[in-house]
């Protein structure tokens, strides 16, 4: 037996079930880097509920506050990741989710270097923080939607989630969004409704804005040309949060699309087309 294997089996059996109540898997096989939810009925109000995603890298922990729960397939998960109901400390539903492995292409793309002076590097240390610390943030749901919309209407990718970046002929890193090709001044809409936590000028994104939806997802939307939100604004899916540009770090006009759960990036194209949220 291989040592992923080896791994599932080992916990799986040391799980005791106990949950009487019912529990429905979005889907129970999904690509590698995808969004997935729970549905869990009869939650008991008195009892303290955490959804952890076991992999052969690690766990991921997220808190359950209703019977909706989004958790992510991680982008580097292999095979299967075991998805487990805790109560009180205690496991008491576990399900096997099957990966499917997927291929992700090679970015180029040449930019102009800006010269990173002290003071620059300190304000990209900065961002970086904040980011984190806005992504590890779970709080209630903010949105009624049952899919997710668009952010833009003509929906023509240029470079996809998971891509390879290599960038002035460097190696960089993996490219955490989808990039959507649309000319300047494009409306951009909120995939669906939450709380603007972020409506800034951010180095590498440019014109940013990033949206609480509750429930650890959160969406964001760079390289804007303007932003017509504020932060803690309360906006609905599909209201126009700003337009399409090309700040920050970027080759030409287009939206950068990103979409996170507890600060692991998910592909949003995947949860565009697939998901229908029931609850």
């Amino acid at each position: 037996m291989d040592k992923i294997n080896s791994f599932f089996v080992f916990v799986l059996l040391t799980v005791n079930f106990s949950f009487s109540g019912e529990i429905k898997i979005y889907e129970k096989v999904s690509e590698r880097g995808s969004l997935n939810y729970l549905i869990i009925n009869n939650l008991d109000p008195l009892k303290k509920y955490i959804l952890t995603v076991e992999t052969d890298k690690g766990r991921i922990e997220i808190p359950v506050f209703e019977k909706l729960v989004f958790f992510p397939i991680p982008y580097n998960s292999k095979n299967a990741v075991i998805v487990n109901l805790v109560e009180d400390g205690k496991v008491i539903f576990s399900e096997i989710i099957k990966v499917k492995d997927r291929k992700f292409p090679i970015s180029k793309i040449y930019v102009k270097e800006r010269k990173k002076t002290e003071e620059v590097l300190e304000r990209i240390k900065k961002e970086y923080y904040l980011l984190r610390s806005l992504f590890k943030k779970v709080t209630e749901k903010k949105f009624t939607e049952k899919e997710f919309i668009s952010p833009v209407d003509k929906l023509e990718i240029s470079t996809p989630y998971g891509a390879l970046r290599i960038i002035n002929e460097k190696k960089r890193s993996v490219h955490w969004g989808v990039d959507f090709k649309a000319p300047t001044g494009t409306p951009v809409k909120a995939s669906l409704s939450g709380k603007v936590v972020l409506a800034d000028n951010l180095f590498y994104t440019g014109e940013t804005v990033i949206i609480d939806h509750g429930l650890g997802l959160y969406t964001l939307y760079a390289h804007l040309s303007e932003i017509f939100v504020k932060e803690g604004d309360y906006i609905k899916g599909g209201e126009i949060i700003g337009l399409v540009g090309s700040t920050g770090r970027s080759t030409g006009p287009h939206l950068h699309f990103g979409m996170y759960i507890l600060g692991h990036r998910v592909d949003p194209e995947l949860a565009i087309d697939n998901i229908f949220i029931e609850y």
